[in-house]
Formats: C-alpha cells, structure tokens, sequence
C-alpha cells in the first residue's frame, strides 16, 4: 500500500508541476490585471488542468494495460 501512495504522490508532483507553467504563462502576458482578465485566466488554467489531468490518466492506464497484455 505504501508503494502505490508513494506513486500517486510522484504522479500527482509531475502534473503540479505541468499545470503551473500555464498558470504563470497566462497571468504574466497579459499588461492589464483587472477583474475580468483574472477570472478568464483562472478558468483558463482549470480547464487546462482538467484536460491535462485527464489524458495524463488515461495515457498511464492505456501504458498499464498494454504492459499487463504482453507480460
């Protein structure tokens, strides 16, 4: 049990990592920080992250079970 937390933990530090360079790229080229830009942004990186998370899941389950077929 250890072993499997301690690779979703090393998972889930990549994809922290992968979704917080689109964060900082997003706030930091736009000149003008008002409210509407900020919200856009922050929704940006939620689907971002959404979209991230999920085909990074289902690349590891596909890797998993062509893995598991052929040993």
């Amino acid at each position: 049990m250890n072993d499997d937390l301690k690779g979703v933990f090393d998972r889930m530090g990549i994809l922290d990592l992968i979704f917080i360079i689109p964060m900082f790229l997003l706030f930091s080229y736009l000149p003008v920080y008002n409210f509407w830009s900020i919200i856009i942004n922050t929704i940006i990186v939620i689907f971002f992250a959404f979209g991230l998370s999920a085909a990074f899941h289902i690349l590891v389950s596909i890797i998993k079970k062509r893995n598991d077929q052929s040993g």
